[in-house]
């Protein structure tokens, strides 16, 4: 029998490799169709770089971590891209290739569990909508404290974290199983990381809710959940 843990990744990886193969990255009307709106405001903080290190955790196709790429056209930049699903790292790499940063981007296959973020090595690291799908509570907590160590003076994180999580049928409204191994109330969300990274300056801190609905297995999922975003620059 599956655990609880491996149906849920069996879940996300029928849906997103639907996604990944029926969309074009910056070419539809669904999420792809444009990095998200706090990863672009953040890069002007990165204007002056001349070499530019960066990790995407949960990286899908590139949504971000390709725009973060051709913002240093012309300069030293790497940007570290992390994701469960090989269909995902195949997909970034040729996206990579098609945007012409091929040679910034470095595909990882793997868990976030599992990836050591070496210490002080990043001037950026993101992880959106990624974080509440590692293992555990504990594994989430310990998580944010490698994101933490990871970043390096002047550093940023970005941090994107479905919370309050819930799914219905989007037909017949019949509650499912939210497919999230961390479904944490927006509160407690916010508690970890304020600890976490505190003493850092805080430059963004929200929760907003959002509806969309997600293919699963036997149905279109509408799913509703509290948006937690922050962001913040060790000083």
């Amino acid at each position: 029998m599956k655990s609880r843990i491996q149906t849920i990744r069996e879940s996300e990886r029928l849906s997103h490799t639907k996604i990944y193969t029926d969309e074009e990255l910056y070419h539809t009307d669904s999420w792809l169709s444009k990095p998200i709106k706090t990863v672009r405001e953040i890069m002007e903080l990165f204007s002056g770089y001349e070499f530019f290190r960066a990790l995407d955790l949960g990286c899908g196709v590139g949504r971000n971590s390709i725009y973060v790429a051709e913002c240093f056209k012309g300069k030293e930049c790497l940007v570290d891209c992390v994701d469960l699903l090989d269909i995902a790292i195949e997909k970034l790499n040729d996206n990579a290739k098609a945007h012409g940063v091929s040679e910034r981007i470095n595909g990882i296959a793997g868990t976030i569990e599992d990836f050591e973020i070496a210490k002080d090595e990043y001037d950026f690291i993101m992880a959106v909508s990624a974080l509440e799908h590692v293992e555990s509570e504990e594994r989430f907590l310990c998580a944010l404290g490698s994101i933490r160590d990871g970043v390096r003076e002047n550093g940023v994180v970005c941090m994107v974290i479905n919370s309050e999580v819930s799914e219905c049928d989007s037909v017949t409204k019949e509650p499912l199983e939210a497919q999230f191994e961390v479904n944490l109330s927006a509160d407690k969300v916010l508690a970890y990381v304020d600890e976490v990274f505190r003493g850092w300056k805080v430059i963004k801190r929200t929760v907003s809710r959002q509806e969309y609905d997600v293919p699963r297995e036997t149905a279109v999922s509408r799913l509703s959940t509290k948006v937690v975003t922050c962001v913040a620059k060790r000083e």
